[in-house]
Formats: structure tokens, sequence, C-alpha cells
């Protein structure tokens, strides 16, 4: 007989700040800082930069003094219920001085629904929207370019995206908004990827924005690359060496885990 698990009673309110573990033994944080009427009532959150061993008893009042990273809409709910973070205490100090400074910015979906249910396809690229914390959208077409380092994604997203966002550096959801606002990992963190086009697969890895190592495989042909110049391969795939993670809008889909990637790695070819 199934015992009731019964949620977890706790009260959130703004200032909270939470903790976030990472697999390798590292944590972050962040705190809700506001309320925004214009995103559906969802919780706005900054994320601090900095991780700390999971050990290590970090100061609410030094978590609070951190370089902020990000902005975010989130349902704090969601992430408490699943146990993907925890409320650890309250500030005051929740940045009131940038609070109103945040700018948000999201596109639509590839389509709209018209009168009579007629479906009209539009760009998403043309149609960026952008607003402060309760203050109401504006269209303004192309995102301007003086804004795409100024603006925050400013859809609500899912608590594992929120934790993706910290531990690694960016979200691997799909979103045609990073064809321009580009995501860029932390820089100790490596990131695995395959690509399938057609016959060929390519798997890359990088480490933070650089390229680490990666392979082609075309049919029972299993080319390793790497950034040593003694490497076989190093000229034929140089393009593939000087790619950036931020150079492509890499697709959910596309990342896979360092397991999946060694195991093709050590094949015997």
């Amino acid at each position: 007989m199934g015992t009731n698990t019964k949620p977890k009673r706790i009260v959130t309110k703004i200032g909270d700040i939470f903790c976030v573990e990472f697999p390798d033994n590292t944590k972050g944080y962040f705190q809700y800082i506001a309320k925004d009427m214009t995103q559906l009532n969802s919780s706005v959150i900054r994320a601090f930069y900095t991780h700390y061993p999971i050990d290590e008893d970090v100061k609410i009042e030094d978590v609070v003094k951190d370089k902020v990273d990000f902005y975010a809409h989130t349902i704090l709910r969601a992430g408490i219920d699943f146990d993907n973070w925890y409320k650890i205490g309250n500030s005051s100090d929740i940045g009131e001085e940038n609070i109103q400074n945040i700018l948000f910015t999201t596109v639509p979906f590839d389509f709209t629904i018209l009168s009579n249910n007629i479906i009209q396809k539009i760009n998403p690229l043309d149609n960026w929207e952008i607003w402060h914390i309760g203050q109401d959208m504006i269209n303004v077409g192309s995102l301007p370019v003086s804004l795409i380092d100024k603006v925050y994604q400013g859809d609500v997203i899912a608590f594992h995206q929120i934790v993706n966002r910290i531990e690694l550096g960016y979200y691997t959801n799909n979103n045609p908004m990073n064809e321009v606002i580009k995501r860029y990992p932390r820089p100790e963190v490596l990131s695995y990827l395959k690509r399938v086009d057609g016959d060929k697969i390519t798997y890359i890895c990088f480490k933070g924005n650089d390229f680490e190592r990666g392979m082609v495989m075309e049919g029972d042909s299993l080319v390793r690359i790497s950034v040593d110049e003694d490497n076989p391969a190093y000229n034929a795939y140089e393009e593939l060496l000087n790619g950036k993670f931020s150079d492509t809008n890499w697709k959910y889909r596309e990342f896979i885990t360092e397991e999946e990637f060694n195991q093709v790695w050590n094949a015997v070819n």
C-alpha cells in the first residue's frame, strides 16, 4: 500500500533566496525579486554568477552582493516541488535600484491565428516584443542591434531550464531568439552536441565557447578531431575546429550526454 506524499509547505515571498545544487558538487543561488503582471503574473528572479563548493557555508549577505548573471521569469513552486531548488533565507536587498531597468523580450510562434481560424505564417524575428516589469509590451519589429546585449529572454522558463542556465550558462530549449541573442557557456563547462546531416553525423565537445574535440562519422568511417596540430584531421576540419558554441542555434535534441559522446569516441574504428 502506497503512502501519500504531501506537497512541501513553503511560503515564498519577495526577497527569498534559493540554492541550486549541481552534479559536480557545486551550488549556485538565485533570488525572487518581483512579480510581473505583464508575463502571466510569474515570478521574476535574478541569478547570481558565482558557484561554490557544495559544503561551503555561504552567507546570504555575500550572495546578494555577487554579480547578477541573468534575470528570468519562472514558477518557483514547480522547482520546489520537484526538488530542483530549495529556500535558504530572505534578504531585503533585492537590487531594487535596477528592477525597473530590466528589459525582457520575447518573440511569437512562427504562425498566428486570425479570425475564422485562419492561420498566417509570420517570421518571429520580425516581431520582437520588449517590456519592463509590469509595463506593456512594445513590438519593435526586428530587435535593434543596440539592445541585443541588454535584453533577457522573457518567456516563463521551466524550472529545469533555469537550473541549466545557472549551471551551464545557457538554456538548452529551442527558441528562434537564439539566432540573434547568442548563448555563451560558462568557461569551465563542457557541452556535448550531436548533429545529423543525412549519412553524416558530427559530434562536438566544446569547453566554454571553444571547440575541444569532435568526431565525424560517415558510414563505417570515424574521424576523431582535436586541436592538436599533429592530428592528421587538423587541416581537413579547420572550419569545425574554429567553430564557437555561440555560432549555432543548437536545438534541444542535439544536446547529448558526456557518456554518449565518449562511447563513440572510444569505439574501435
